[in-house]
């Protein structure tokens, strides 16, 4: 579809009556007002509040959570790259009601291949949202790990996930692409952050992952597989009335199961949710073997998280560098969030002892 407009704000209500109307929704939309989130600005993405006025009585919400692509050069360039909205359309199209977790129900999802454009609205949330700055009590802690385990385990090697057209694995071109970012971002950040971790653990990343990026990806792809959300953490999950609802499926991907499992304890680290770990991995082993998936030792389970911090940290490193690159000032909450994943990942390195998990031959 050609005609899906370029930003939030070139919504019409003609527009938006007509793919509600192809989804099967036949309220008449008369207006619509954007309205941008306050506090939130988004790099490659555009978010606001949608509100929608019918002609009549309707069952369908009057206000809606919109998403699209932002439409800069800088934007379609890392999109093109990552296949962001492509995931997340997918996601919503064929699984999200799939999903052993609460997430908001889509009323309009598009995606044009050709343009890279989209429109995703989605059900607006009522209650709290989720602070990666502030993470919640060791009760939220366990409970989402256990729904991230019966995640994995529901789709551990399931092809009713891997054989979608937009579940790739770390093979994609449009990923491999992305190497030279990180190749140009990581030496800078080791020059502007030198004691971001032990040079030992920073030295070992750059010879290995950021040197020999595709035949560490290699690796990673001959691990078991399952279906990975990719970035879930604090920001990313609201806190309603009756639990946890899971936001932002754009970077869902076939991969180890240890990649959202690191990501989820690392950049959303408390004094109590370290303290309390080994209970932690604990939920997460019995609901991932209850749910299908293997029945594994805690070691067996940190050797699978371990694989992946060498992505982790990296790559939040070299983010931050763009954060930097782009203005970001030590007092933002997008600088802060940033620092704070750099150090709860490299804490991981270092508490799980990723040279000696990690193969280096």
């Amino acid at each position: 579809m050609t005609d899906i407009p370029a930003s939030l704000s070139a919504l019409t209500p003609e527009w938006v009556n007509e793919r509600l109307a192809a989804a099967g929704h036949d309220s008449e939309v008369t207006s619509i007002k954007v309205r941008p989130l306050e506090g939130f600005t988004g790099i490659m993405g555009e978010v606001a509040n949608v509100d929608v006025t019918y002609a009549g009585d309707s069952d369908l919400p009057t206000t809606l959570f919109g998403k699209c692509p932002r439409d800069d050069e800088r934007a379609r360039s890392y999109n093109k790259v990552m296949n962001a909205y492509k995931r997340e359309h997918g996601f919503y199209r064929d699984l999200y009601d799939k999903v052993p977790m609460t997430i908001a129900r889509s009323f309009v999802n598009e995606y044009d291949d050709e343009s890279g454009r989209a429109v995703l609205l989605i059900e607006k949330i009522e209650g709290t949202a989720g602070d990666i700055l502030d993470g919640p009590d060791i009760e939220m802690f366990n409970e989402l790990i256990g729904q991230l385990g019966t995640m994995h385990g529901q789709y551990w090697g399931s092809e009713v996930f891997g054989s979608r057209d937009w579940a790739i694995d770390w093979s994609a071109p449009s990923l491999l692409a992305g190497i030279p970012i990180l190749r140009e971002g990581w030496p800078v950040m080791r020059q502007v952050w030198p004691d971001m971790g032990p040079v030992e653990i920073l030295d070992f990343f750059e010879r290995t992952w950021v040197d020999d990026t595709e035949t560490w990806l290699e690796r990673i792809n001959e691990r078991p597989w399952t279906m990975v959300h990719g970035d879930y953490e604090f920001d990313n999950i609201f806190f309603a009335a009756d639990g946890p609802v899971i936001l932002d499926w754009q970077t869902t991907i076939k991969s180890n199961a240890g990649q959202d499992l690191a990501w989820f304890l690392g950049v959303g680290a408390t004094a109590e949710s370290v303290a309390e770990e080994d209970a932690l991995l604990d939920t997460y082993l019995a609901t991932l073997a209850a749910a299908g998936g293997p029945d594994w030792s805690k070691e067996e389970l940190l050797d699978d998280a371990a694989a992946s911090l060498q992505y982790h940290c990296t790559g939040s490193a070299t983010a931050l560098r763009g954060v930097i690159a782009g203005g970001g000032k030590p007092e933002d909450r997008t600088y802060q969030r940033f620092v704070k994943m750099v150090n709860g990942m490299m804490a991981c390195a270092v508490r799980w002892n990723v040279l000696d998990r990690v193969a280096q031959d």
